[in-house]
């Protein structure tokens, strides 16, 4: 009973200092999103709050050619957060997922295909983004996630240049 008394007390007297601490963290957290924003400004050079979302790709692909991930992953952070319905915004989660492959980050890449399929389903690059997910997963030594990623491209998209691909990629697996 005394242990039981010494716990609640315990207890009782530590939730004014976790609401405390929670309020702490939230004036912590707006605090570090403006050290964040400042950081992006002095390493890039440029105050990408402000630029429209054509701008925005534009800067991330040319990010990209240089091969700047900062810059690159700053301006895709930028452009899903202020711009989701952008008509650029499938084909920056697009080219996000090539540079994650080309890096061999496959988990990185296998998200944002999959992004581009859940968030803009009407997208004209779905097609692609399954083809790349497909690949993803061979490279990945997944072979029966790729065979049915690749087997789905068939059904839904016939005639299309990626399912003739995807063709071709299930008479090399068997």
């Amino acid at each position: 009973m005394k242990q039981l008394l010494t716990l609640l007390t315990t207890v009782i007297l530590s939730l004014p200092c976790f609401v405390f601490a929670k309020t702490l963290s939230s004036a912590k957290s707006a605090s570090m999103q403006k050290k964040e924003a400042a950081l992006l400004v002095e390493l890039t050079g440029k105050d990408i709050s402000k630029e429209s979302d054509m701008a925005l790709y534009s800067a991330m692909v040319t990010a990209n050619e240089k091969n700047d991930e900062i810059g690159f992953k700053s301006r895709l952070q930028s452009l899903m957060t202020r711009f989701p319905q952008s008509v650029y915004a499938d084909n920056a989660l697009f080219l996000a997922g090539r540079r994650a492959v080309d890096t061999g980050n496959y988990a990185e890449a296998i998200r944002f295909f999959g992004r581009i399929e859940r968030e803009y389903p009407r997208s004209n690059r779905i097609i692609a983004a399954r083809f790349a997910k497909a690949m993803t997963y061979k490279k990945m030594n997944l072979p029966e996630f790729a065979k049915k990623n690749l087997v789905e491209i068939r059904k839904k998209f016939p005639g299309s240049p990626e399912s003739f691909r995807a063709s071709a990629e299930l008479k090399i697996m068997k």
